[in-house]
């Protein structure tokens, strides 16, 4: 029998004496007004939490985290846990994932990806098929919410790729998932329908001012930026990280027609029937609303039940409809055996890292604000919108977005408001467009997390890459979006 010992990879071993190393400076620092101690404390928990997550484990260090941050006196184990594990983020992203478990069974995935890469677009050229599938993703991502959308497109990748014949390891699988929940992330920027970070923005802007923007108003906005930004996406996977394509050479597509020709039996026309009446119950209400008041009573009954909701009555119903005396789906069986709870937890200590760190008591809010109040007295018109642009963008990467919108949209509607040429609308709108674009880390937003954790990606070319979409997102919403509706 081998003797037992204490011993560690000594890689590993250097990333947590790394990361326990940046916790502990914070600790140790003294605090940087209007940032409390106890705040200091939260960030380096905040950052060495998340590069844990990033060159360790995406595990071990949730529960190291869920003992560590009670320890900072901002909140209890109880206000983690709740904020974390009980938060309705969580029941929602379960309840997507059975959903999307339960297409996926029923052979409608695979019936969708055939009938997607049999197209006589795909045989065309690899690009042409990569980015088509980026555009698929966008225009599913403006209408639907990012979560379950993004859920479905992890899957519906990994379908794809393991017919073309690529492994986790290689690049290309890694730029298919990436870019598809990028695009759904822009997709998602560039309407209100559905996307309940829009409507916090516009509807801070209306408490300001007393004035509304319409969605049409924001969408002639955010349309354009987004087309221009998913553009530059498609280049930046063309032109700067270009993956190997090469596989695509000896794919045969006309050998997978034929497999597409098997007619849809009841279980799977009944799965289709559930998931996407699901869909049209997310997204009626945000399309209702660009038609009716909102007093309409249609409208008020409809918006009295969240997207949570729906996700789980469409798991009651796929539990106790039965076909030939089986359940469409067994939910004991599917949880106990297919469920990733690793990723789970992942999304879970990223949902509340990105909460606590925005809490007052920890003082960041405060000290970006204080920092950005002198800066933009002294400033240009250009560089303000810019500056704004740019530090929405880096805070919603990192923190809540839903804090970093309402932060943010205040400071620039009240910044607007001045005796200044900026355009408050204009301003309101980037900032709430900015604020929706998450694209770097797990902590940002659940579908950057979800993408983190999944098989088919690489956090090293998520983080290059949400970088440069920051830059871009930063020039495209002041040079192209604000320039827009002040012109109008």
């Amino acid at each position: 029998m081998e003797k037992e010992i204490f011993k560690y990879n000594s890689k590993d071993l250097r990333k947590i004496i790394f990361c326990f190393a940046v916790i502990a400076i914070f600790w140790i620092l003294p605090p940087i007004e209007p940032i409390t101690k106890s705040g200091m404390e939260v960030i380096g928990i905040f950052i060495g939490v998340v590069l844990l997550l990033s060159m360790v484990d995406i595990v071990w260090p949730v529960f190291f985290c869920f003992a560590i941050l009670p320890l900072t006196g901002v909140v209890t184990i109880n206000d983690v846990i709740a904020g974390s594990l009980g938060s309705w983020i969580i029941t929602f992203v379960i309840a997507s994932f059975i959903m999307t478990t339960a297409l996926n069974k029923s052979g409608f995935t695979s019936r969708l990806t055939m009938y997607y890469m049999t197209r006589k677009i795909a045989a065309k050229s690899p690009w042409i098929f990569t980015f088509s599938f980026y555009s698929i993703a966008m225009i599913i991502g403006m209408f639907m919410d990012q979560v379950p959308a993004t859920a479905f497109f992890l899957m519906f990748s990994k379908e794809v790729l393991d017919k073309i014949g690529y492994c986790k390891d290689d690049k290309y699988s890694h730029i298919l998932t990436m870019g598809a929940v990028f695009s759904v992330n822009i997709g998602g920027a560039m309407t209100p329908i559905s996307h309940s970070l829009v409507m916090l923005g516009l509807g801070i802007f209306q408490e300001i001012t007393g004035d509304t923007i319409n969605l049409l108003t924001y969408m002639m906005y955010a349309v354009p930026v987004g087309i221009a930004l998913f553009i530059m996406l498609c280049l930046t996977v063309r032109f700067i990280i270009k993956p190997d394509v090469s596989k695509f050479e000896n794919f045969d597509i006309e050998s997978l027609k034929d497999k597409n020709r098997k007619e849809m039996g009841l279980v799977e026309k009944t799965t289709v029937v559930i998931f996407f009446g699901t869909v049209i119950m997310w997204i009626l209400p945000g399309f209702l609303s660009l038609f009716l008041p909102k007093d309409n009573l249609v409208l008020e009954f409809l918006s009295r039940f969240s997207i949570t909701f729906w996700a789980v009555v469409a798991v009651v119903l796929f539990a106790i409809i039965r076909i030939n005396d089986e359940p469409i789906l067994n939910l004991k069986e599917t949880i106990e055996n297919n469920f990733q709870w690793g990723v789970i937890l992942f999304i879970s200590i990223g949902v509340v890292l990105g909460s606590i760190v925005s809490k007052p008591e920890v003082g960041l809010n405060d000290f970006i604000i204080e920092k950005l109040n002198p800066v933009l007295a002294n400033t240009t018109s250009v560089l303000i919108i810019i500056l704004l642009a740019f530090v929405t963008l880096i805070l919603t990467n990192f923190a809540s977005n839903v804090t970093t919108i309402t932060v943010m949209t205040t400071v620039a509607v009240t910044i607007s408001m001045g005796n200044n040429p900026i355009d408050p609308v204009a301003m309101a709108i980037t900032t709430t467009m900015c604020g929706s674009l998450a694209f770097v880390l797990p902590s940002s937003f659940a579908p950057i997390a979800l993408l983190h954790s999944h098989e088919y990606s690489n956090s090293k070319l998520i983080i290059f890459s949400g970088v440069l979409m920051i830059i871009f997102s930063t020039l495209l919403t002041t040079f192209i979006g604000y320039n827009i509706i002040s012109t109008i």
